[in-house]
């Protein structure tokens, strides 16, 4: 074998090899391994490597730089800190508040005294208070320029024999007509926390004067089944509900959270589209608090007293809603200690209540007041499976319990499969012979609907 240096490069040498006989598989050549790395008769190769198996007496140079390919210590280091970093961060993500809620002080009052502290496990931003009232805000129940559907004027401030307003007693509006402007003059009363309903001193309530008013049934004639659907979940994302208001009838009843940091504009805008509005109340799920409502969601845990200032703060997020509707609640609805004496408080301001019904131990028919106090348990959520398949069944479900019971009522959340499902089985009904109606209508202080002859 010949060596000779070759064009300038340092440790670059060719090696001449003669073309090998072919060998016995069992014959051994001191150069058995370039044979195998061979496949012409010449080849240019690093010095350095060939020499340190095979030659000792041929002098290279050892300038080389060793630590070629070698890890920099310094980006092993920076590499290791910023992971420590990562996990750190996700860790801090992932982290539960405590069993114990943590304080949060909201001043409840402007006059000068110290704020009272009201307890919360809650880690969100506040929305922002509700709006405040210019001269030209309010107008009374009965400004409205609407007549019965047989033409004849009727008061809506008519009282009961108990002296309070009831549902119904508005006169039926046109079609397209939207529903009178909120807040209406005489049922709200101005407080610190924001704008709370009252019952007006003429006996007007919220859940009369702002539901959407609907045809009493008549006594002469056969009762049609009613059905009325309450879609929850507005108000978080606008473009949903603004796709509702464009597909959904005006007698579909819509539920928006007290979160909505424009939630007073998207009630108005439900509104003025003939929608009747509720108002969402978080409450106690039993995961609580791995599974966190909101902001001043109303435990079991807490003094009556602190819960009445959370509904109060919550009521006063936003105007124009009939009726509260309980956002999740597992434990709270079945804790009849807890749950009535905010039944109470939402009937001495004149407001409904809505059970969503998917509580499997719900206390609301102990809780609620045994008089002049509307509310209603829904008989099914329709969307407890999002499909289309099982949309459908649930609506259809509901149509069977009208036909039994007279009336029957079901709760959807503002999915837009919900949302489509919905909107084109309403368009169905009156070839069905069923009345779609407001939820308002199915509320009532009795236990029970009228059935159908």
């Amino acid at each position: 074998m010949t060596l000779k240096r070759v064009a300038r490069g340092r440790n670059r040498f060719s090696i001449a090899t003669p073309t090998q006989p072919k060998r016995d598989a069992g014959h051994l050549s001191p150069y058995a391994d370039a044979d195998k790395a061979l496949s012409c008769s010449s080849l240019t190769f690093d010095l350095g490597h060939f020499a340190s198996r095979h030659m000792t007496a041929i002098p290279t140079d050892t300038s080389t730089d060793e630590t070629t390919g070698r890890i920099n210590p310094l980006a092993i280091a920076v590499f290791v800190v910023a992971l420590m970093i990562g996990g750190l961060l996700i860790w801090l993500s992932f982290a539960g508040s405590s069993t114990t809620p943590a304080e949060h002080v909201l001043a409840l009052s402007d006059d000068g005294k110290e704020p009272e502290t009201l307890i919360s496990g809650d880690v969100v931003s506040i929305p922002p208070a509700p709006q405040v009232l210019g001269p030209d805000d309010t107008q009374d129940a009965g400004n409205t320029d609407t007549t019965s559907g047989d033409g004849e004027d009727s008061d809506p401030t008519t009282p009961s024999a108990n002296g309070l307003q009831q549902i119904g007693s508005l006169p039926v509006l046109p079609v397209g007509a939207p529903l009178a402007e909120a807040p209406i003059n005489g049922l709200y009363e101005e407080t610190s926390a924001g704008l709370l309903p009252i019952i007006s001193e003429d006996g007007k309530r919220a859940v009369a004067s702002y539901g959407r008013p609907f045809p009493a049934a008549s006594a002469s004639e056969e009762t049609r089944p009613r059905i009325a659907v309450m879609i929850t979940g507005f108000g978080l994302n606008r473009t949903f509900a603004e796709r509702a208001l464009e597909q959904l009838p005006a007698d579909i009843s819509l539920a928006f959270t007290p979160y909505s940091s424009d939630l007073q504009t998207q009630i108005n805008a439900a509104r003025a589209d003939g929608h009747e509005v509720a108002l969402e109340l978080p409450m106690e799920p039993f995961d609580y608090p791995d599974n966190d409502p909101g902001p001043y969601t109303l435990l079991t845990n807490l003094p009556e007293e602190a819960n009445r200032k959370r509904l109060e703060w919550l009521l006063a997020r936003a105007t124009g809603y009939f009726a509260t509707v309980n956002r999740q609640g597992g434990r709270f609805l079945s804790e009849s200690d807890s749950l009535a004496p905010i039944m109470t408080s939402l009937k001495d301001r004149g407001l409904g209540f809505v059970d969503t019904g998917d509580g499997a131990r719900n206390a609301t028919e102990e809780s609620v007041p045994a008089t002049d106090f509307n509310w209603a348990v829904a008989n099914q959520v329709v969307d407890a499976t999002k499909s289309k398949r099982q949309i459908d069944k649930a609506l259809a479900d509901l149509e069977e319990a009208a036909r039994k019971d007279g009336m029957a009522f079901g709760i959807g959340t503002a999915l837009p499969i919900t949302v489509e499902r919905v909107a084109e089985w309403a368009a169905s009904l009156p070839d069905k012979g069923i009345d779609l109606v407001p939820v308002s209508a199915a509320l009532s202080d009795k236990p029970t609907a009228p059935k159908a002859e």
